[in-house]
């Protein structure tokens, strides 16, 4: 697939194909930076404006309607971890729709991989950042850098798709990570979010997506909690915070008021 901007307009000749030559480099190695555990690639405002719009026309193709509860939780404001189960392929592009903000996702570089390296740079100008399970400290300190400078993430602690799974403890490490590095009056939320699908078809959950067709598409529940703030002079630790989150995400599973304003985690 040959896409060479800075030569578009230009005729076929040297200088045009010298001009490809170097923008296929860049494009290359970039696109490996892209796949490499830890690296942040540049978010493009306009192209997440335009993702985030897809997104929305995606879910309603394939999904349905989308119930939310608690939304006034998604809109919260601040820096923000957004903590939800993980059911299903369409669980990044459904919190993705919902959100006015534009977060960033911790993404398995597996499902960034393909297009000869598009793949990566789109997912990444549109707020992805790869990272390999294998070497999952390298994401930390950039999701920490991610959240100190005001933007909020997006991260499915149970890391693969699965009902019920075990939950990690980065998203936990993260945010308290984040807290401490903040000044006393700032503080860190974890949004719990809990989704479940009315069409829920197990045998195609993992995708791709051309394999889950419109057996989904009986709509969805998003259910979102109030957020668990934190602030530096938080105690609790990575075990217990994750231990709470998941309790959190598993009590919506019934009926739950959601009308409180949070508390703030800290001795």
């Amino acid at each position: 697939m040959k896409i060479y901007f800075f030569t578009l307009g230009l005729r076929d000749g040297p200088i045009a194909r010298f001009i490809a030559a170097i923008e296929r480099k860049f494009v290359w190695q970039y696109a490996q930076r892209c796949l490499t555990s830890g690296f942040l690639p540049v978010a493009f405002l306009p192209l997440q404006f335009v993702g985030k719009w897809l997104a929305k026309l995606w879910i309603f193709i394939q999904v349905g309607r989308v119930k939310v509860v608690g939304r006034e939780h998604l809109d919260s404001g601040g820096r923000l971890v957004f903590c939800s189960n993980h059911v299903s392929m369409f669980d990044p592009i459904l919190i993705y729709s919902l959100l006015k903000c534009y977060p960033r996702y911790m993404t398995a570089i597996e499902e960034m991989t393909g297009l000869g390296g598009l793949r990566a740079v789109f997912m990444g100008a549109c707020g992805s950042f790869a990272v390999d399970r294998s070497k999952g400290k390298t994401v930390i300190e950039p999701a920490i850098n991610v959240l100190l400078s005001g933007d909020s993430l997006v991260i499915f602690p149970e890391g693969r798709i699965g009902i019920n799974g075990e939950y990690k403890l980065g998203s936990a490490i993260i945010a308290l990570g984040a807290a401490a590095k903040l000044p006393k009056q700032e503080r860190v939320g974890i949004v719990p979010i809990h989704l479940s699908f009315n069409g829920y078809h197990s045998e195609s959950a993992k995708g791709p997506y051309g394999s889950m067709k419109f057996n989904w598409r009986q709509g969805v529940t998003v259910t979102a909690g109030a957020p668990i703030w934190l602030d530096s002079s938080a105690k609790v630790s990575p075990e217990e915070l994750t231990a709470i989150v998941r309790h959190q995400i598993v009590d919506q599973l019934a009926p739950r008021d959601l009308s409180s304003t949070g508390n703030l985690v800290a001795v």
